[in-house]
Parts: structure tokens; sequence; C-alpha cells
């Protein structure tokens, strides 16, 4: 008989297998034993990624300055409402926090209000919703397959929570990108009262032109979702959503933004911002976590100002990689247009066995990457597409005279019998990178160095 999970009973059978090896693992009993397990689970962790290599796109290794004033003692503390009129005392504070975080934010994507309590970029998305559009109403997005965000989905997306309709976007395959052709037509048929871009696969920027002009016909709200790429955009080394007609743009704070964990909303307009802050609060939210604040506005300057300097880097990185991957014969996804202008790249892993084999195959070799789908294969599917992201390499102190040997090395992660693991030639490289941007050792502090009482 197949274990079975006590926390998830209804689980896969995959994650009842798993979730029963760490039950059976963890069955502290005091504060001390949690400590200690806490502290075991840290180092290893640390040990990993260490003597890994993280290529996955959605995640960042944080700035001196961003760890330094991320005091989870402000996590603790309720403030309600605005500045002047908060429900609680004690937290004038927080509210210098929240101007600070607002105008910075704000700054970044060339916009003037912020919306910064945000969790998460998916309840910025359902903040969206909830500002925008009515239960029953329809929403135009990508779909999976060519890059959309799980939250922009109906059945199992915030879309749903709010009852809309999803309607997904008319997609040139050959462009990876919107279908100009058709998208004038299609809005002004499906008559969508948001239309949402931007999403996980976000290789090049979107052409927003006929995409503003669909929605101006049918009176649509247009927001753009730069969750993947908002530190770039900060950086001005991708796209300007406001300047080219997107009305608000949503974003994880902390990919290629490089701040703490969160999200965040953009916009010109004033009504627009009153509506997007009434969602957070009161209705999403009652307290936040003002601990990220300080924080975030100092992530958002330093993408602004980048000193040091890494957004060019990063772009250009990734350009060569996925140039010298497809010199080992791998299908790198846009090659006819340059492969990419962001952080990311995308490998078409149906020769390999599918995307979920290849992850894992990478993973087996220290290389830690995502699955994703692509345009051209069958809606609900198995991935085919194999995801990276350069941004954190980059930030932990890459250099160029890394490109061709992390190409070799994905290239035989990906193609070599998993009896000849390739951990150890990951480890060699990765510690060929000794110092990170800020001059700090590339490697995390030993957990000898670690205080616990």
């Amino acid at each position: 008989m197949k274990p079975r999970s006590t926390i998830a009973p209804w689980a896969s059978p995959i994650a009842q297998e798993r979730l029963s090896a760490l039950e059976h693992l963890h069955t502290e009993d005091s504060a001390a034993q949690v400590v200690e397990s806490v502290h075991r689970a840290l180092t290893e962790y640390h040990a990993r990624i260490d003597d890994g290599i993280v290529l996955y796109a959605g995640t960042n290794v944080l700035s001196p300055n961003v760890t330094a004033l991320h005091d989870t003692a402000l996590s603790t503390r309720p403030a309600l409402g605005w500045p002047g009129e908060k429900v609680q005392t004690a937290v004038q504070e927080i509210e210098h926090l929240e101007v600070i975080a607002a105008r910075q934010v704000a700054a970044s994507m060339r916009g003037t209000y912020a919306e910064v309590r945000y969790l998460t970029a998916t309840m910025a998305n359902l903040a969206a919703y909830i500002a925008f559009t009515e239960p029953g109403d329809t929403i135009a997005v990508l779909s999976p397959e060519s890059g959309g965000h799980a939250s922009h989905q109906q059945s199992l997306g915030t879309a749903g929570i709010r009852g809309l309709t999803v309607e997904h976007l008319p997609y040139s395959p050959s462009a990876l990108d919107i279908d100009a052709g058709e998208i004038s037509d299609f809005v002004y048929r499906v008559r969508p009262r948001l239309i949402v871009v931007g999403g996980s696969v976000t290789l090049f920027p979107h052409n927003l032109d006929p995409i503003r002009e669909a929605a101006d016909r049918v009176g649509a709200v247009l927001v753009y979702d730069a969750s993947h790429t908002a530190g770039l955009i900060a950086a001005g080394y991708y796209q300007d959503p406001l300047a080219e007609g997107a009305d608000v743009v949503t974003f994880s704070t902390y990919k290629t933004y490089a701040g703490p964990a969160g999200g965040a909303a953009v916009t010109h307009s004033a009504e627009y911002a009153e509506r997007l802050a009434e969602a957070a609060y009161p209705t999403m939210l009652s307290n936040y976590d003002p601990a990220r604040l300080g924080p975030l506005a100092i992530a958002a300057r330093e993408a602004i100002e980048q000193a040091p300097a890494w957004a060019a880097a990063t772009i250009e990185y990734a350009g060569e990689l996925a140039a010298n991957l497809n010199a080992h014969g791998l299908i790198v996804v846009g090659r006819r247009l340059g492969y990419t202008r962001s952080h990311q790249i995308v490998i078409d892993a149906q020769r390999l066995g599918g995307a979920p084999v290849a992850v894992r195959r990478l993973e087996a070799a220290g290389i830690y990457t995502g699955a994703c789908r692509l345009p051209w294969q069958t809606p609900g599917s198995s991935p085919e597409g194999v995801r990276l992201g350069v941004q954190e390499f980059i930030r932990r102190g890459a250099g160029f005279d890394t490109v061709t040997d992390l190409a070799d090395l994905i290239y035989r992660s990906l193609t070599t019998s998993t009896e000849h693991p390739l951990a150890q030639d990951t480890r060699l490289l990765r510690h060929r990178v000794t110092t990170d941007l800020w001059g700090r050792p590339a490697t995390a502090p030993s957990p000898e160095e670690w205080s616990v009482v």
C-alpha cells in the first residue's frame, strides 16, 4: 500500500509519497527541535544553491541594502488605512515607508501612482479584475501556451474567483506576440472589459499599438503584467508599457525587480489608482506586510540607477547563451528573431522527452530551471518548453567567460544519460564565480556564521 500523507491526503500520488516521507522525518515536539530542524533545512538549502546554478526565470538574489533593511519586526504591525487616518497608533514611521515605496515604485515604471500593498502579483491582478470588471464580464488574456500566467486564466486562476469569462487573445507563434492582423476584429467581436498582456514567458516586448487601438474601440482597460520584466523596464532596457499605451502595469517585486516578495500596480490615472487602492484595502486586505516597504523602495531605486549595472548584461548574456545552446543543436525558441530581448531563454524540449523530464535532468546536474508551454503545442498538454532566466546568475557575479561552458553543461545535462551525473561539473563552474556584483562572496555565509539562540 502506497504511503498516504496526513497533511494533504487529497494530494496527487507523487506528492503523497514525498509528503509522507517528510512527515516521517519531522516529528519535532519541542521548540529546540524545531529550531534545529529549521536550521538544518536552511543549511542544506544554501549548500544546494551555492553548489548549483540557478537559472529559474522567476527568482533573484537581493542586494546588501535590500537585505539589511528588511526588518521583519515591522511585519507584526498592522497599519490600516491612509497616512493621517490610520486605524492603529504608533505607525507614523510606517506611513513614511508607504510614501517612500509608492513614490519609488511609481518612478520605476515611469508612472504617477503606485499601489504597493499587494502580497503577490496574483493579488495585483485580482485587484485589477475587482477594479475594472464585474462578475460575468469577459476579459481577454494570453493563453498558457502563449505565455499567459495562471492568474489570468478562468478555471484555476483569479479570473475565475471574480466570475469572469476568459477569452484568449489571437497569437502569432512566428512573431511570438499578439497577432496584430487579428486583434482588432477579435476584440470587437468578444468585447472584453479588460485586456491583459504580458505573463510568464516574455522573450520579446509586445507591440502595444494595435492592442491599444483595439481596446479603445470597445472601451477596454489595457493591463500589462510585467511580473518577469519589471526590473528590466525600470532599468530602461525593455519596453515602457505605460508610455506605449498600457493603462496599468502590474508586476511581481522579486523577479527581475530584485526586491522582497510581493506585488504592485502602477498607473497614470488617478481614477484607476483609486480603484486599485480600494481593491487592496478594504476589499482584499486588512493588514499587509509593511516590512516589505523599505526594501521594496530600495530595490526600485537600485533598478532605476543600475549601480551596479546588471540589466544590460543580463539581456546580452541571455542572447549569447541562447546562441551557444543553438550551436550545440538544441532547439531554442525565437532563433529567427534573435532568441530573446529579455532575461529569458526557452528551449523546445519535445525531442528531449518533454519539459518535465528535461527539467529534472537539469536539476540532477545542479542546474535549476522551469517548464513552460509553447505556442504551437496542444492546449492542456504537458509542457514542452524549458524556460531559463539568467538574471540571478548575473547578479551573483557571473561573467561572459562562463557562457560557453554553461551552454556545454546544459547541453550535456539534457543529452547525457542520468547514470553520468554532472553535478560536480556544475559545482566547479559555479565556484569560478567568486564574488557577486557588490563584492560579497558569491556563496552564502556558512552555518557557523549564523546566530541562533
